[in-house]
This record gives C-alpha cells, structure tokens and sequence, in this order.
C-alpha cells in the first residue's frame, strides 16, 4: 500500500496522465463525529489499482491536486459523502465529479442503485460485499479486505462509459455533465452553522415556541461539543436527555439531574454550559432561523391536490423518457413550487433550472398556472404535457 507523500504523488501523477480514475474510501464512523479514514482507493483505467494507506499520510497535498484537477474525472458511487471526507483529509475542492450511481439515473436505471447492481446490470460482474463492515484501521489488510476494496474502483470507467453511452443514445449526456457540476460547489464542503438550523432530535414531536427555542439551544451546543471533542453527539447529550430537558426544564442549574443519555460525570463536566443553553432557549436569545423554502401565500384547500398532480406529472414524464423521477426534486420542492407558482422563479426553484426546466419544469409551471394541461398519453398511458 501507498504509505509515503512521495508514493501517492506518483499515483496522482498516473491518475492525470490517465484522464480518468476510480475514487473511493473505507473508513470507521462508530465512536467518532466525523469518520476516521483507513482507506482511499484509485482505480486506473487498466483495471490497476492503488491503496493508500490513509493513516500513514502525513501530506496529502498531492491528492488535493488531484482532486482540484479540472482535467482528470474522478469516478465515485454516491460520491457526496466520499467527497466530504477527502475533502476534510487532503483540503482539496472537487472538480470534474463522476457519480456513477446519480448519473445512473438518466441512462433508465435507479439513481439510487447500488455499486453491487449497477456493476451486474451493466458488466456482469458479481462483487463479493462480505467485507463491508470491515475495521479498515487493522494492519495488516487480509486478502479478503484488499480484494474487496479494489474491487469498488476497478471497474469505475469501464462504467462511466457504459452509464454515458446509454445517456447518449437517450439525448441525456449534457444533462449529467450539468448535474456532475452540482459537486463543484464549495458550500458543500464547509460546516453548517449550528446556530442557524433546527437540529434532529429523536421523539421532539410537536413542541411548544419555548420547547423549540430549547430545543435548538441545547442542539447547537450539543453540535459544537462534538465537532470540537470528535465524539458523536449522544456522547455528549442524548436526544433522549434534550427532549426530557426541554419538555420538564429545571428550575435552577442544580436541579438538573443525572437521566439516561447524561451520566453523573458528564453532567459534572457540562452542567453550566447545559444550564446556559436551557436559559437561551427560554429569553429566547437565538437568531433568526434562515427562511424556509417557501415564502409565497399560505397553504390553501386544494394545494395538496396540486401537489399530488405534480408528482404524477412528474412521475409519468420521467417514465416515458427512462429517467429517475427522484433527480427532479422530493415532494418538499414541489410542495414549494406549488404554493408560489404564481410568482416562482429560477433562482428560487431549481426544478425550472437547467435540464430539469427543460425538461419537466417549465411545463409543470404552465400547468399550475393554469396555462398547460394534462392528458393521458393512449399508447404509453402515462401523463403528459399539452399547451
């Protein structure tokens, strides 16, 4: 394996004179906030594969040049998270992504397919996934475990040919070029703001404005803590411990006890910062939360059946051209586009951008404006658009 700056500047070197390479990682995410890395993959073009070592890499400099290579594809499947975590080890802006599974979904396949079925869909090969749960920190590598992981890029371009060659014949290559185009955003790769977002919490349910308040307090001190000590974040506060907090809250910082999910020593350690975030929540001494997605008229009688139009609209279109309904937007942007229709804009609403307005967007925006219609297609029965 690759355990030296020097040897993985030399891969990287093979990777651009390629054009084209695999890209992949194993790590372990257990007892961890953010993943630990055992494992980056490099699938060439030959089928040749390199393993780098990732805690023996000290200077990952060479592969954020890879990375921010705008002249070499990098191949990934279900690339975001991947992404991250190479981006947090080599501090490297992806450019020229290749998502094998998102791509997927406009050459007639899910966009959500597996490596595994996409790799028996389209090459006929069988990948032995008994190694998935592997600890990718123990050295050394069995067989299994190496065979395993170049297995997850040795057919990477052999693939993103295939994927582009259906695409094609689809009319659909430009759109995955503009979609690929999605991972380049730098925004992707920084840390949310904490303070700035309502956290997920297990079993909040319907909560009053202070609870919400307390809620978000105890979330984003939560959120820091485990950024800063590297911990998950129910080793710090349980969802179990937030909801109990904010639905009985203690009158005075001792009032707070030990409960499931806050043990007596970390309670010890946390009580006053605890307390502080109980207090926010309460003077409601938080900022404004950013606006949501919509912002037009409220909600009428009939906007869910609209919405549910939509969706069929949308459904049916993508059917009749092989196309993943789920690339077009979740039911929560179509919700959106639905309630603001009459005033909706590009810049708010990316089902009217790029491909997608092309392709379904701006139909389905004269449909809810009362401008287009829907019938049923004799041949296909699937819904289509009419002016």
């Amino acid at each position: 394996m690759i355990t030296t700056t020097e040897a993985l500047a030399e891969a990287v070197r093979a990777a651009q004179a390629a054009g084209a390479v695999g890209i992949d990682t194993e790590f372990i995410w257990d007892r961890t906030f953010y993943p630990t890395l055992g494992l980056v993959q490099i699938g060439y073009p030959d089928g040749h594969c390199e393993l780098v070592d990732a805690p023996e890499i000290e200077d990952w400099s060479p592969f954020a040049e890879l990375m921010s290579d705008a002249s070499v594809v990098k191949i990934l499947h279900d690339a975001q998270q991947d992404l991250t975590i190479l981006y947090r080890a080599s501090g490297g802006y992806p450019k020229n992504i290749f998502d094998s599974q998102r791509s997927a979904g406009f050459a007639g396949l899910s966009s959500t397919i597996s490596l595994s079925e996409l790799l028996k869909t389209l090459e006929k090969v069988r990948l032995d996934k008994s190694e998935t749960r592997s600890n990718w920190l123990a050295r050394p590598l069995t067989e299994a475990q190496v065979e395993y992981a170049e297995d997850d890029v040795r057919y990477s371009t052999r693939l993103m040919v295939k994927i582009m060659d259906r695409a094609e014949k689809l009319g659909r290559k430009d759109w995955i070029l503009e979609e690929m185009k999605m991972y380049e955003v730098e925004s992707l790769y920084g840390e949310s703001d904490p303070e700035l977002e309502m956290p997920r919490v297990r079993g909040s349910g319907s909560l009053t404005n202070q609870q919400r308040n307390i809620l978000r307090a105890l979330g984003a001190w939560r959120e820091i803590k485990a950024r800063k000590r590297n911990l998950p974040r129910n080793f710090i506060l349980s969802d179990d411990a937030i909801v109990s907090l904010l639905k009985h809250p203690p009158k005075t910082a001792d009032d707070i006890r030990p409960m499931k999910g806050l043990s007596d020593r970390a309670l010890e350690r946390n009580r006053r910062y605890i307390w502080e975030a109980i207090q926010r929540g309460i003077e409601g001494d938080l900022p404004e939360l950013p606006n949501g997605r919509h912002t037009g008229p409220a909600p009428d009688d009939g906007y869910e059946a609209r919405v549910d139009l939509s969706l069929a609209f949308i459904k049916g279109t993508c059917l009749a051209a092989k196309i993943d309904p789920a690339l077009i937007g979740n039911r929560a942007e179509v919700t959106a586009l639905v309630l603001e229709a009459a005033n909706a804009t590009d810049e708010r609403h990316r089902i009217l951008r790029g491909w997608r307005g092309e392709f379904c967007g701006k139909h389905l925006l004269s449909i809810l404006q009362g401008n287009g219609s829907i019938t049923i297609n004799s041949e296909t029965k699937l819904p289509e658009y009419h002016d």
